[in-house]
């Protein structure tokens, strides 16, 4: 466990790394825009009455928090891991007495305290101008903090994986866009997987995707029940440790395939 004594310096150091690059700053604030415009779609269809249950003031909770989750469930390393792997950074990597996969989930959390400073308050304030209604029980924050830790490993491990593949092919990145695009349909980032046909809803009960956005969603809501929460985790943390194990099993091996300059 030698390893967890150098995380301290390992998260100020992203997190400072973070402050440097501006223009990374501002595509995060811009990358918010999605669910504001499909809060404004549905405001508009709720002029004649709810949609499934959803009234306009649902719809603004809703997607007000779709922000703020986002981003601090979210996880950006691929691009990072497969730079590393191609142009051969990897090998300085390896030679180090840590293993690369702690410098990448340091740099994951150190990104989120700034993550929270951006968007947080005009999250708040909007949320106190337009009305926005959050019933979760005080008593069920802690279950919300592990449930959003294994959002983002969720995330984590699937990018670690994909980003493994880099080892043997030179488009991991267009792997990612697929797993983004899929994730952002059916995670509840664009909509809420309970305004899917029932048939995809109950699905979306056993995928990972709604396990890595739209289960804290729920949880701030106040829609889910404590047992519905447990259910919720057990298989959350199910995915969290398939991806685990699945990105050592591709890592392993990869290393084995790896013959960068200096590896």
């Amino acid at each position: 466990m030698r390893w967890l004594k150098v995380y301290p310096s390992l998260l100020r150091a992203y997190f400072n790394l973070s402050l440097e690059y501006r223009g990374q700053v501002v595509i995060w604030i811009l990358s918010g825009i999605l669910p504001l415009i499909m809060m404004l779609v549905w405001l508009s269809l709720t002029e004649s009455g709810p949609v499934q249950g959803y009234t306009a003031q649902d719809f603004i909770s809703y997607y007000l928090m779709v922000i703020l989750m986002r981003r601090m469930c979210g996880v950006w390393i691929i691009w990072d891991l497969n730079r590393d792997i191609r142009m051969g950074n990897l090998s300085a990597q390896l030679l180090r007495p840590l293993d690369p996969v702690h410098l990448h989930l340091a740099r994951t959390f150190a990104r989120h305290p700034l993550q929270l400073i951006l968007v947080g308050p005009p999250v708040a304030a909007a949320a106190f101008f337009l009305g926005a209604r959050y019933a979760m029980p005080l008593a069920q924050l802690p279950l919300l903090l592990l449930v959003m830790l294994g959002a983002i490993l969720i995330e984590f491990f699937v990018q670690m994986c994909i980003g493994a593949l880099a080892f043997w092919i030179t488009q991991a990145i267009a792997v990612m866009e697929v797993w983004f695009y899929i994730r952002a349909l059916l995670s509840g980032w664009v909509v809420p997987i309970d305004l899917f046909p029932p048939a995809v809803t109950a699905a979306l009960q056993y995928l990972p995707f709604r396990y890595v956005l739209s289960l804290p969603l729920e949880i701030t809501l106040g829609r889910l029940t404590l047992p519905q929460i447990g259910y919720g985790l057990l298989v959350q943390y199910s995915w969290a440790l398939f991806f685990f194990l699945l990105y050592r099993l591709l890592w392993a091996r990869g290393i084995r395939e790896y013959s960068a300059v200096g590896a």
